[in-house]
């Protein structure tokens, strides 16, 4: 299959890139820095083209003749309406019959009206950024494309945001501060089980105008996930919770930040997806269980580290 990724330079269009290659596919990776890419894949199958996602000509060429988007582009907080043009252009591009996936988050939700939430959930974000987001992912569907949501990733690769933060104050040895109930229900996804989520509906017209919900390996608790983290890395467990408050004062000093500060929401609540129906239509379901997935990014983590010249 002819896939382009858009995107494919960041954590998650980076996972399905390399996914999509050790597969056999053709990939073309639609990316800012042809440089960038090629120092994070050295596969030569690779086809790269450079570009400005919100140009709709430079979008056209990276998905002239592929039968299939992988859309993993995703502006910060404070250039969040940008991704209009990214997912308008990347849609009118593809070629008619062509299958186009959104990776989708958690932001969409309000509380949850139910134990697991799945496709059929209200989309009724409080969050500004989750209306646009909701409002996305509805042109993706009407068009004919599949959404995938996912909860938090972590693993090797994940080289940025909050979760990656975890792992490196875990690896340093500092207290870690979380937000909120450190023992309500929470769950997470190890990196190469979201790329097999994002790449499963290729293929496969049953899921063409589909919204699907990618569950995490199990319930867990930040308590409980981030003792997991210190003692993969050695560590005594370290954690402490701050109030929503508190994080909203903090939050005052960084711009991208303050954009998010209407999701706080999200850490009050338990936001569990429901994946039975990916597993029933698509036949995924999760395979890295946390421990494992966490022994793994810590020794990625030590490997990233001892590459690193002084």
């Amino acid at each position: 299959m002819r896939v382009t990724v858009t995107g494919a330079s960041g954590t998650l269009g980076l996972a399905c890139t390399e996914m999509l290659l050790r597969a056999g596919h053709r990939v073309r990776a639609f990316v800012r820095s042809e440089e960038r890419f090629r120092d994070l894949v050295s596969d030569p199958r690779a086809d790269v083209i450079a570009g400005d996602i919100r140009e709709r000509a430079e979008v056209a060429e990276a998905v002239e003749g592929m039968d299939a988007v992988l859309h993993c582009v995703a502006f910060p907080p404070s250039q969040y309406t940008d991704n209009w043009d990214a997912l308008r252009h990347a849609l009118e591009g593809l070629k008619p019959g062509g299958q186009f996936v959104f990776p989708g988050n958690l932001w969409v939700y309000g509380p949850p009206e139910s134990d697991r939430v799945g496709p059929s959930h209200p989309k009724a974000s409080p969050s500004r950024l989750g209306r646009i987001r909701a409002d996305l992912e509805k042109a993706v569907t009407a068009e004919g494309g599949t959404v995938v949501h996912l909860p938090d990733v972590y693993g090797p690769g994940v080289r940025s945001g909050r979760i990656h933060a975890l792992f490196d104050r875990a690896f340093s040895g500092k207290k870690t501060y979380l937000h909120g109930d450190l023992d309500r229900p929470i769950e997470f996804l190890y990196l190469a089980d979201a790329a097999r989520a994002l790449i499963a509906p290729l293929g496969r017209r049953q899921a063409r105008g589909i919204d699907y919900t990618a569950a995490g390996y199990r319930p867990t608790t930040p308590r409980e996930f981030v003792t997991l983290i210190y003692r993969a890395a050695a560590r005594e467990p370290r954690v402490r919770s701050i109030s929503i408050r508190v994080a909203r004062a903090m939050d005052l000093l960084n711009v991208e930040r303050r954009q998010l500060s209407d999701l706080y929401y999200l850490e009050e609540c338990s936001t569990l997806l429901d994946g039975r129906l990916i597993r029933s239509d698509l036949g995924w379901m999760p395979e890295v269980d946390y421990a494992d997935g966490v022994r793994r990014t810590i020794r990625w983590l030590r490997e990233q580290q001892s590459s690193t010249p002084d």
